[in-house]
């Protein structure tokens, strides 16, 4: 039996889409849905801010700049 996981976060309206599953169209295959205890890290959340906002991304070059403008250091 082949087992296929996915991490996926919730839509507003209650429901997730699962994508690019490696079975042929027209396969039965079995649900079961539980809560993740995965916890997202801070480059996951920001990947998804990023997105969600239309933000461009920056280099760290970029990133160390913001810094050090935020902080006072030239």
């Amino acid at each position: 039996m082949k087992a296929v996981k996915k991490l996926l976060e919730v839509e507003d309206n209650k429901s997730i889409t699962i994508k690019s599953l490696p079975f042929r169209p027209g396969s039965k295959v079995e649900v079961i849905v539980f809560p993740s205890e995965k916890k997202a890290d801070i480059f996951d959340f920001m990947d998804k801010a990023v997105k969600k906002r239309g933000m461009k991304s920056l280099s760290l070059k970029e990133i160390e700049k913001v810094v050090h403008g935020v902080r006072g250091v030239r």
